[in-house]
């Protein structure tokens, strides 16, 4: 007979999800809530897994779905090796210095990186982050989706002591794996899922093939990215009331949508909401803030700058505002959405011609602080059937 004490403990993970257990074990700054102004500033403590000091972002959108933490990387130092079974996306607030990313066994494959890289491990490679500068600290931005994956398997275990290794991500094409990112034109169907466009991959080739559909757009295709502030070969996209500069990032192989919105100076885009697990981050010095509010619920007004994190919660309604004299770039990190169906959602946007009055006012007397006047079409908030044309975010 099987005694009550010889029972293993009992964890219902349905109602105790197994990341926040894992989270509350772990000795680093925890920060929460809705934005965080600039993550490059907030208060950093020791972490033993990673050897360095870090502060994890856990805001109310990342619930479930991303993990995504901030390192220190001591001047002139490196830090220890790390591996997860998860790839993981870094971008680099701070500094300059040498990534190596290698397989037990394998010879490691060096990059350099600098303020506004991006770049992918894959899952299951050790990685190390060294600063190569002496004077000051470099810090770096890293997301996975720890959260989503211990929600099927809430094994520890599994992501921090696992051995496989897929030795063909990076050894297959060793020496273009870490290579600057090309630009490429993908065509494709869109996803019922997330939006995307489905996408076909020619393994001989490297190439991805085009599907039939006459759905086009420009993706930068690669695992790492020197400077996102460089970027070029934008698109206008977005749709009506929503039109901003656009360049999207395809890591081969990986389960994050990515890219990059520029929204010109003086201008806002319409609301709309989707579901949870989108981090975006301020890469760029701006003045500018969102608006996030739940259907009915009061309105968030959150800072927008360099530095700056907000995750809109799951069907939180948010408007993305520049009231500064230049162009505001966010870097996007979407996390997969299984089950999403945004066409299904009749109110997902709201049109210019039916948003609160005061969300124009808002935005114009935070203009008139700074000297500035709106270019916003003033049709664009009177007619339903404005036709929004992308040369409108040319006018200066």
């Amino acid at each position: 007979m099987v005694t009550e004490s010889a029972l293993p403990e009992v964890i219902d993970f349905w109602r105790n999800h197994a990341y926040d257990g894992w989270l509350a074990k772990q000795d680093v700054p925890v920060h929460t809530g809705y934005y965080v102004e600039d993550a490059r500033t907030l208060e950093r403590g020791w972490w033993s897994l990673r050897g360095c000091p870090a502060a994890v972002i856990s805001l109310e959108g990342h619930r479930g779905v991303e993990h995504v933490h901030v390192l220190e990387i001591p001047p002139g130092e490196t830090i220890p090796p790390f591996r997860m079974a998860l790839e993981e996306v870094i971008y680099v607030f701070e500094g300059n210095g040498i990534a190596n990313v290698w397989a037990e066994g394998q010879p490691k494959i060096t990059f350099e990186w600098q303020k506004h890289s991006l770049f992918r491990v894959p899952v299951n490679y050790n990685y190390e982050l060294s600063n190569a500068r002496g004077d000051r600290p470099a810090l770096t931005l890293h997301v996975n989706l720890l959260p989503m994956a211990m929600g099927t398997n809430p094994s520890e275990d599994y992501f921090f002591n696992n051995p496989y290794v897929d030795l063909s991500q990076l050894y297959g094409n060793q020496a273009k794996f870490y290579s600057a990112a090309r630009p490429v034109q993908l065509s494709g169907q869109a996803s019922f899922s997330s939006g995307a466009m489905a996408m076909r991959h020619a393994p001989d080739t490297g190439a991805l093939a085009p599907a039939s559909s006459p759905r086009s757009s420009m993706r930068w295709y690669g695992n790492f990215f020197p400077d996102l502030s460089v970027w070029d070969k934008l698109e206008v996209g977005g749709g009506a009331g929503r039109l901003a500069y656009r360049g999207g990032i395809f890591f081969p192989g990986s389960a994050f949508s990515i890219d990059l919105m520029v929204l010109p100076s003086r201008r806002y885009r319409a609301g709309h909401r989707h579901a949870a697990g989108v981090t975006i981050v301020g890469i760029q010095e701006a003045d500018g803030f969102v608006i996030m509010w739940p259907e009915g619920g009061d309105y968030l007004v959150a800072p927008w700058k360099e530095g700056s994190v907000f995750v809109p919660p799951y069907h939180w309604y948010h408007m993305h505002m520049n009231v500064g004299p230049v162009e505001n770039r966010q870097l996007r990190i979407r996390a997969p959405r299984p089950g999403a169906n945004p066409t299904a959602d009749p109110d997902r946007m709201i049109p210019f011609t039916k948003q609160d009055p005061w969300i124009r006012q808002k935005f114009e007397e935070e203009l008139a602080k700074r000297g500035l006047t709106s270019l916003m079409p003033e049709e664009g908030f009177t007619n339903p059937d404005f036709e929004w044309d992308g040369e409108w975010l040319k006018e200066d």
